[in-house]
């Protein structure tokens, strides 16, 4: 069941031809982004959002990338109690 996070992460990221998330730092633990299932955009005002579905193989977690402040953010998780 996806848990709401909403927690600042820092990531690695691809800019070419857009934002590619490549891996995240979140509670010390690096993941790595293995697959991006869906991205989508969002606004908010004069703000605007990319998100992106990813998997690192075993979790699915929702990487909120803003373009305004040039953050990102970890919206949700299904996995959230991470190991570290």
């Amino acid at each position: 069941m996806p848990v709401d996070i909403n927690e600042t992460v820092k990531v690695m990221a691809i800019f070419d031809c857009g934002v590619k998330p490549v891996k995240f730092k979140w509670k010390g633990r690096v993941y790595p982004v293995k697959e991006i299932t869906h991205s989508w955009r969002s606004r908010d005002g004069d703000l605007s959002f990319v998100h992106f579905s990813v998997s690192d193989g075993q979790g699915l977690y929702e990487l909120v990338y803003d373009t305004v402040a040039l953050n990102w953010t970890l919206g949700r998780t299904d996995d959230a109690a991470p190991s570290i």
